[in-house]
């Protein structure tokens, strides 16, 4: 559903989106007009809600506080800058849970309204609407959007503009990655485990995606995309305007991972330019898009700062917006 809190600005109308994820909470309010987006607020919190979720699909209840805080924060902002419109979605974490009733009913009592958990097939669609949308043209079909989350990883084959997309998701993730491989020893055994699993989970999808024998644009989105990107930029301090549309190579990918992979997860987390915790799942998350590079025969990734937060901040406007 899709809540108002007021706004008379006919020129303009203020939105927000709310994106509960496995590793990320995260919060956008945005004013949006004909060829206008403005963003007024956008805050990111590492809740690390699927931390131990693990076979019994249970959140945990460290986690459950943490989520609940960090929403209780967001709220204090929607009161602030009262969007007119709203949409909080949950993803894999809360599609997988047992016990994600708990948390939506402390969810609902901490912001004032219900977050709404979508399937994989709706998180890669808003994923592809806010990639686009916020690519100012420069991420056009045919394109393979990528978005790697903390739990599953959304794959987007869009062939031309007006095409419905194709779509698959699929249960691997930055985080449950992280977890499932952590206790093998030497790390070594570990990455070339994980490489292996998350291999052969992209090849089904991508069988199941039926891509062209030519190949495809691959464009990344997501917190492991930007943060691959901000470290190959050498970002002290992450900039989404340098991060939009980046370029990517394999070469300056497999450097990157190379590194990664040469430093203790403490190292990792004091590296500049990553989100906060973000040091400890990175390097699960670069394979990911390591293998599916290779799997592709595909040289590079176009880095999108824009994708899922975005899309579920442009679905809460009513249709009559024709944003």
């Amino acid at each position: 559903m899709h809540y108002g809190f007021g706004g008379n600005d006919k020129a303009m109308v203020r939105a927000a989106g709310i994106d509960i994820g496995t590793n990320s909470f995260r919060l956008l309010i945005a004013d949006l007009g004909p060829g206008k987006f403005v963003p007024s607020c956008k805050e990111l919190n590492t809740v690390r809600l699927g931390e131990g979720l693990g076979a019994d699909h249970l959140l945990q209840p460290g986690a459950i506080e943490r989520g609940i805080a960090a929403l209780a924060q967001f709220a204090g902002m929607i009161d602030h800058y009262q969007p007119r419109y709203i949409r909080a979605c949950g993803t894999h974490a809360l599609r997988l849970a047992a016990n994600r009733d708990l948390f939506l009913a402390r969810a609902h009592s901490a912001l004032g309204f219900a977050v709404e958990v979508v399937d994989g097939a709706e998180e890669a669609a808003l994923s592809l609407r806010g990639a686009l949308f916020t690519g100012k043209g420069a991420l056009e079909p045919p394109l393979l959007l990528v978005d790697v989350g903390g739990g599953s990883t959304e794959m987007i084959w869009l062939a031309e503009h007006g095409a419905p997309p194709m779509i698959r998701s699929l249960p691997i993730g930055a985080v449950n990655l992280t977890e499932a491989f952590a206790e093998i020893a030497p790390e070594s055994l570990a990455l070339a485990a994980m490489a292996g699993h998350v291999r052969a989970r992209l090849k089904e999808g991508l069988t199941d995606l039926a891509l062209p024998a030519a190949g495809c644009r691959v464009v990344g989105s997501g917190g492991t995309a930007t943060s691959l990107g901000a470290l190959d930029l050498g970002l002290a301090v992450y900039d989404e305007n340098l991060v939009q549309n980046h370029v990517l190579g394999q070469g300056r990918l497999e450097n990157i991972f190379a590194v990664l992979t040469a430093l203790s997860s403490e190292q990792r987390l004091a590296l500049p330019g990553l989100g906060e915790g973000r040091g400890r799942i990175i390097v699960a998350g670069a394979v990911i898009y390591r293998e599916l590079l290779q799997l592709l025969a595909c040289d590079e990734i176009v880095v999108s700062d824009g994708g899922l937060l975005e899309g579920i901040l442009l679905s809460s406007l009513p249709s009559a917006a024709g944003l």
